[in-house]
C-alpha cells in the first residue's frame, strides 16, 4: 500500500482501494478529504471520486478493527453490512462481512452504476488495515 492509501481490500486477482487524491495529506474541501476509489479487477479498472471526513476515516478504523477482533476470536463472518462513508453524498463502498469478503462500490450520484467485487481476503487483513488506518489519520491529524 502507498504511504496515503485510506484502505485497501484485495486477494490475488482484484482490488479496491481508496486513496487520498494528494499525496502530501488529501486536499480538503469544506472539512473533507477528497479522494479516490479505484476497482481493479480483469473485468473492470475505474477509478472515480470520493470525499469523506475525520469522521467518517474514524468509522471506518472502528469496522476494521471489529473484523480484526472477530478474525483474531475466530469468528466466521457475520453477514454484516456497513456503508462507507455514509451512503448519498458521493460514491461510497458497501463492506459486506460475508465468506467471501465483497466490496461493492456504488456511483448513485454520476453514472448510478454499482461494481460488485467479491475478495478471497488474507488472514488478518483487518487488523494490518486498522493499524495502517490508524497511522494515517495520525499523521493527517499532525498536519492540520
Amino acid at each position: 500500500m502507498g504511504d496515503f492509501d485510506v484502505v485497501r481490500f484485495a486477494d490475488r486477482a482484484r482490488r479496491v482501494t481508496v486513496v487520498l487524491e494528494d499525496a502530501a495529506g488529501g486536499r480538503r474541501r469544506e472539512g473533507r478529504h477528497e479522494g479516490e476509489i479505484v476497482i481493479e479487477t480483469g473485468f473492470v479498472n475505474s477509478r472515480l471520486p470520493v470525499h469523506f471526513s475525520g469522521t467518517d476515516l474514524a468509522g471506518l478504523c472502528a469496522f476494521l478493527e471489529g473484523r480484526a477482533a472477530a478474525e483474531e476470536g475466530g469468528g466466521l463472518p457475520d453477514g454484516s453490512v456497513t456503508d462507507w462513508p455514509a451512503a448519498g453524498r458521493s460514491a461510497y463502498l458497501r463492506l459486506h462481512a460475508a465468506d467471501p469478503f465483497t466490496v461493492e462500490v456504488r456511483d448513485p450520484v454520476q453514472s448510478g452504476v454499482t461494481v460488485r467485487v467479491p475478495l478471497d481476503l488474507p488472514d488478518g487483513w483487518a487488523a494490518h488495515a486498522a493499524a495502517r488506518l490508524g497511522r494515517l489519520c495520525a499523521t493527517l491529524a499532525a498536519d492540520r
